[in-house]
């Protein structure tokens, strides 16, 4: 009986997550080469990634150099960082706000993990 429960709940489960489940990853919009987000009330914004080596933390160490990823802000609090000449390949990458927090790309659905934290993806064609 219990069996019997488990299993139907485990495909009720599927079902209502639906079809996303067997979706095979999709390429996110490219946007000109850059990366973007919005956020006027931060201070700093950098972006640490598998092609910077997390902002140098995967060394000894593990500190964040604070001069690696740096994006610019312009006036209305949008930060950009240009990615042009990245060889072509996935890679994971999150923005680190204000020297403390980490944060994925809220209009990148594409996710993956580095370390225990969920950050997302990008893939750029050659």
């Amino acid at each position: 009986m219990i069996r019997i429960m488990t299993i139907t709940i485990i495909l009720l489960l599927i079902l209502t997550a639906g079809c996303s489940l067997f979706v095979p990853m999709q390429k996110p919009v490219e946007q000109d080469n850059r990366l973007f987000l919005w956020l006027p009330g931060a201070s700093s914004v950098q972006v640490l990634s598998d092609w910077n080596d997390w902002g140098g933390s995967v060394a000894a160490g593990s500190i964040i150099n604070p001069l690696s990823g740096r994006m610019e802000k312009d006036e209305n609090g949008l930060w950009t960082i240009d990615i042009e000449g990245l060889p072509g390949g996935v890679y994971r990458y999150a923005f680190y706000v204000n020297g403390y927090k980490w944060i994925r790309d809220p209009v990148n659905p594409e996710t993956a993990v580095f370390g225990s934290r969920t950050v997302s993806i990008i893939m750029i064609s050659n």
